[in-house]
């Protein structure tokens, strides 16, 4: 018998892009694996999830994904049969007819928002559930789900833990041959807890076949640096699958090192850096939309550290000092005309929205593209390099296209010194005499004229009252 709720009216309101940033144009539309990367429309790409579990109780869907999608995410991570709101399947695994044209509902947004969606199953939190009935429940789900590209299926959340989430590695290998057979594309996985460690993951995975590794790693208090991260993900790597971090620290948790967003801002770009698939922001603001406010955003921003903090820098916003220390780099007009290094202060038309177009946090050797402060243009290698560098780019093309680099690699950092390649030509971006004139692509050095001091530039009081402004609109 299935369990008719309702969800209440949900919203309609456009949520404006901020300013400066700006999304690479990457269409979620199908999710794929490429050797041990997830790829995008045939793109490999870096994932940054943020788990949004209560998204069939949550009544303003539209507007969370459009926020989740304007803050620089690529995808969600759902869980259809929690108890906080409309339960997708019933103890004997079939589907309510109304729950599941909710899931129906949350999977068109996601997909007109370009995000990817991790579905996770939770067979513990509806009555009567066993395994058998949960992998009838699964396939009948899979097939349901059979025209959405842009999903990842998670059998059962850790389900190595011994409560009542705990599901053998029969049955789950059960329940992936039931999906592989009713939709042989589907990507699925079962996650894990550190109840056992990574190497134990990473085996599991490859006994099953499985296509995805999911590891919720443990918790020290050093759990954001880079060795730990890389030990990790090494380890998970170790049989050829995608590693996807689904659950690090959770904001807020009894564990330590978890209320300020540099911890979640380091542990992201260490986690691209040792070469894992995706990641996943693990915060519980939108688990239970039951009370408190119906928004996400809201939500998100009741807590300035770590959650507002931390889902408002994803898209970085820089400025770049040139050599001589005194100029900055300026988009004349805010975009749409000539480039300078003549400023000797940074405001607005100096400070650039940056797109990585392999996805995740700057690191050296990415290819970026940079929004100029108008919200509608791109620095550009004027004839693709040898010429002058302006801001009248309109999408993001190879001309648009940079390789950002520092010479000891890495995150680039608030305060590194980078150099700008256009995209694969031998051509720098140089500030003639170091500064105070002139901004070209038509170096073929890396000295001192062609390097950059790049200072992040946090949102203003009044960037994120643009948000809340959009947020309200009809």
């Amino acid at each position: 018998m299935s369990r008719s709720t309702s969800f209440g009216r949900a919203a309609t309101a456009a949520l404006v892009l901020l300013s400066f940033s700006s999304a690479a144009p990457v269409s979620a539309q199908r999710l794929s694996i490429q050797g041990d990367r997830f790829a995008i429309d045939g793109t490999p790409r870096f994932l940054t999830f943020i788990s949004y579990f209560g998204a069939m109780g949550a009544p303003n869907v539209m507007s969370d994904l459009h926020l989740i999608r304007s803050l620089g995410f690529d995808g969600i991570r759902i869980w259809p049969n929690l108890d906080t709101g409309p339960q997708l399947m019933n103890g004997d695994g079939t589907l309510g007819p109304d729950e599941l044209r909710r899931l129906l509902f949350i999977l068109d947004q996601a997909r007109l928002e370009r995000l990817v969606v991790d579905v996770t199953f939770t067979y513990e939190h509806i009555s009567g559930m066993t395994p058998a009935t949960a992998r009838a429940g699964i396939v009948a789900a899979t097939n349901a789900l059979r025209s959405y590209e842009n999903l990842l299926f998670d059998i059962e959340n850790e389900r190595n833990v011994g409560d009542r989430r705990f599901m053998s590695e029969a049955n789950v290998a059960s329940i992936f041959a039931g999906i592989k057979a009713t939709d042989p594309a589907r990507i699925a996985t079962a996650s894990n807890a550190p109840v056992d460690d990574a190497q134990y993951a990473a085996d599991f995975t490859a006994r099953l076949g499985l296509d995805v590794t999911a590891y919720h790693e443990p918790r020290p208090a050093n759990w954001y640096e880079l060795g730990v991260i890389q030990s990790v993900v090494r380890t998970l790597r170790s049989n050829g699958r995608p590693a996807y971090l689904q659950e690090p620290m959770r904001t807020r948790f009894r564990d330590p090192s978890n209320d300020k967003a540099e911890y979640f801002l380091q542990a992201i770009a260490h986690a691209k850096l040792a070469g894992a698939a995706a990641w996943c922001f693990h915060t519980h603001v939108g688990t239970d939309f039951r009370d408190g406010s119906p928004f996400l955003e809201d939500r998100l921003r009741s807590y300035p550290e770590p959650e507002w903090a931390f889902v408002t820098a994803l898209i970085p916003r820089v400025n770049f000092r040139t050599n001589n220390g005194v100029n900055y780099v300026v988009a004349e007009g805010g975009g749409g005309g000539d480039v300078h290094a003549n400023r000797t202060g940074a405001g607005r038309w100096e400070t650039f929205g940056v797109s990585v177009l392999l996805g995740g946090p700057v690191v050296s050797g990415d290819r970026v593209a940079f929004t100029t402060s108008d919200g509608f243009h791109y620095l550009q290698a004027a004839a693709g390099g040898g010429a002058s560098l302006r801001a009248v780019g309109q999408g993001i093309g190879s001309w648009e296209t940079f390789i950002i680099e520092k010479r000891e690699g890495g995150l680039i950092r608030h305060g590194d010194t980078v150099t700008l390649r256009a995209n694969d030509t031998p051509w720098y971006v140089v500030a003639e005499g170091g500064g105070g004139a002139n901004v070209n692509v038509n170096s073929l050095s890396r000295g001192g004229w062609e390097s950059f001091t790049v200072l992040f530039v946090p949102l203003s009081i009044s960037d994120t009252r643009s948000f809340r402004k959009a947020s309200n609109k009809p």
